[in-house]
């Protein structure tokens, strides 16, 4: 047993310098020095085992090859033998790798991406090159050696050291491999790949590579070899007995770094229970505030994903949407609605917490946003405040249980439809609700449905040649949502109108359809792709236009108001109740109301863009430039109005900067 730990030292000393490393990088980011410590300790649980095992099977790998009985070093200490594989292997690796990134664009191209006939042609094509680098690597090695041995033979002879010392190729090929990887990210993958979040692979690289480092060195300096294991000991036990306490006492800061920092967030999960963590926070005020007399009328919550207002009835579009123009003609219509962001993983959690996006931790998941479990939502705050709530819900990869997304909690009903099939959804919708009207419920409804047919346009009518077709094939899956929607609302067809629900249908973000250069959505903040249709109907809305501006994160606070509470107000909200000018009970203001928009970078999205909406004004800020547009005048914001002297251009300066600085403010 003694032995084992003789033999496993080295490792396990690796493992500690490896993981002290890589836990002071992921928990710099956190905003004091114990919660930096707590996070270096969570990822601490799972780097140091996960490091451990990789040093000890290098070790054990580099015993069992033996390679002082290979006999490659000779007379002078060079290795040109060995120097003779490692180039081979390195050009045989280039030429490989090569010839696949290349044969799989080739082949994509050739079969219209078809998946099956990829997977038959991409083994053939390996195996064949494969095949032709094994044939040719002997002859190669023995050349490369040849001129290693002649190049090491000439430097010798000058009083030199041999450069071809096993160590110092090692050294060389490690240098060449992340050299070489790097460049070819930088220069070949990225360029065609687009914007990808690299930056959680630094913790990772840096923790290995340190490791390498720290065993490689384990035969110098015994004295100090001691003291730095020791003290690398130290540490990890330190910041992992730091997590053990922040997990059990300090909940708040669990989930503070399971929100903030991604490889220490990843351990957590593997370990501990997320909503168990949650369970221990101090119990806050779910339960809004009834209003005294007022009515808990039915509501329900129809989002669709990706659709432009301009291409619907309400906003003179001209996609056949009968259901949603009756709606339109009976209920209010807010002329100048945006979505928090321009793409799902941003804009719906903004809509359901009342934060703006820039305000809502998580990490991303898939094309989802798992949220930071402190948050609350609206279907958690409905249903303590008494009502039944549902869910039905396009996709798994957002509202499925096994994401664990956070956006389902308080839905006492959940079903997804993981096809994508927005028909099949509201049938289950309907039958579920056609049982429920036959047990006479007493408890109010709140039901929220998701549609994704405008999101897949293209999938289900295929690649447009012109604009004109490319909008045709739109409007199509706008006209199919349309339908579903006629399928839910339908449940309620025999009630008396003072009992019909409230419906209030909205979209997460719009589609650019070629404006401004973009086919779909995630690439810009123009109102092709933020500028979304909100319409509310029902007992006490007031029909009519509202050309005041409004943001979809007010849905949270109005949907609470609208259901006879008192709308949320403080820190932990963002969104104000626009329920008054549903109502009609103010009047609207056309120059005013305010809406903010933000391209968050992420796993494929290169954020860096925020938008502020006031009135008629808007103005986008993209970190290096700024643009103004007056977009009831010039609503395809052709016309960049920015000047020293441009209208409203100070004020709305300012207010960015001040929305800015509340996004630095906590909502905890």
């Amino acid at each position: 047993m003694l032995s084992v730990a003789r033999w496993l030292a080295p490792s396990a000393a690796a493992a500690c310098a490896g993981a002290v490393v890589a836990g002071a990088i992921e928990g710099a980011g956190m905003d004091d020095v114990f919660g930096a410590i707590a996070a270096g300790g969570f990822l601490a649980l799972v780097a140091a085992p996960m490091l451990l095992v990789a040093c000890a099977l290098a070790r054990g790998l580099w015993a069992a090859w033996q390679p002082a009985e290979l006999g490659l070093i000779e007379d002078g200490g060079g290795a040109p033998r060995l120097a003779g594989w490692l180039g081979t292997l390195v050009l045989g690796a280039v030429v490989l790798a090569w010839a696949m990134w290349q044969g799989t664009w080739l082949l994509a191209g050739a079969t219209a991406f078809k998946p099956l006939s990829l997977s038959f042609a991409e083994p053939i094509l390996a195996v064949v090159v494969g095949l032709a680098i094994v044939v040719a690597s002997r002859p190669v090695a023995r050349a490369l050696a040849a001129l290693a041995r002649w190049l090491d033979a000439r430097w010798r002879r000058r009083g030199h050291r041999s450069l071809i010392s096993p160590r110092r190729q090692l050294i060389a090929l490690a240098a060449v491999t992340l050299g070489g990887l790097y460049a070819l990210w930088r220069f070949a993958i990225a360029p065609r790949l687009g914007p990808i979040d690299t930056s959680p692979l630094l913790v990772p690289a840096a923790g290995l590579v340190v490791a390498a480092i720290a065993q490689a060195g384990w035969s110098r300096g015994a004295r100090a070899r001691r003291f730095a294991s020791a003290a690398c000991a130290a540490i990890v036990i330190a910041a992992v007995a730091c997590a053990l306490y922040a997990w059990r006492a300090r909940p708040g800061l669990t989930l503070s770094v399971w929100g903030d920092r991604p490889l220490a967030g990843l351990a957590i999960d593997w370990l501990f229970d997320l909503d168990a963590i949650r369970d221990r926070l101090p119990a806050a005020a779910m339960a809004p505030t009834p209003r005294a007399g007022a009515a808990h009328p039915d509501i329900l919550l129809l989002t669709i994903d990706a659709v432009r207002a301009d291409h619907t009835p309400p906003y003179g579009g001209t996609a056949d949407m009968p259901i949603l123009r009756a709606l339109g003609t009976r209920g209010a219509v807010f002329d100048w609605a945006f979505s928090p962001s321009n793409v799902t993983r941003r804009s719906i959690p903004s809509m359901v917490i009342g934060l703006a996006p820039t305000r809502i931790k998580g990490r991303v998941v898939g094309w989802a946003l798992r949220l930071d479990p402190r948050y609350v939502l609206l279907a958690e705050r409905l249903r303590a405040g008494g009502y039944d709530t549902a869910g039905f819900m396009c996709c798994d990869g957002i509202w499925g249980r096994d994401m664990r997304t956070g956006l389902s909690r308080g839905l006492d009903h959940l079903e997804t439809e993981p096809r994508e099939n927005g028909a099949v959804l509201a049938r289950m919708a309907r039958t579920w609700l056609d049982a429920r009207e036959r047990t006479s419920p007493h408890r109010p409804l709140f039901l929220w449905m998701h549609f994704i047919e405008p999101h897949n346009w293209q999938a289900a009518s295929g690649e447009p040649h012109t604009d004109d077709e490319r909008r045709r094939f739109y409007d199509r899956a706008l006209a199919a949502s349309d339908a579903m929607l006629g399928e839910v609302i339908g449940a309620f067809a025999n009630r008396p109108g003072d009992r019909m629900p409230i419906v209030i249908i909205s979209a997460d973000h719009g589609e650019g359809l070629g404006d401004h250069g973009q086919p779909f959505h995630s690439t810009d903040l123009y109102d092709s792709q933020i500028h979304v249709p909100l319409v509310i109907a029902g007992p006490g809305i007031k029909p009519g236009h509202i050309p005041e501006t409004v943001s979809l994160t007010d849905l949270t606070p109005t949907v609470l108001d609208l259901a006879g509470f008192v709308p949320p107000t403080g820190i932990d909200i963002d969104g104000r109740s626009i329920a008054d000018l549903a109502t009609g009970a103010r009047a609207p203001d056309p120059d005013g109301g305010i809406a903010f928009a933000a391209m968050i970078k992420d796993r494929s999205n290169p954020g860096g863009l925020r938008a502020v909406v006031l009135g008629p004004w808007k103005l986008i800020d993209n970190g290096s430039s700024l643009e103004l547009y007056n977009v009831h005048a010039d609503p395809g914001e052709r016309a960049n109005l920015i000047s020293p002297r441009a209208p409203m251009l100070e004020a709305l300066k300012r207010m960015l900067s001040a929305w800015r600085e509340r996004s630095k403010v906590s909502p905890f």
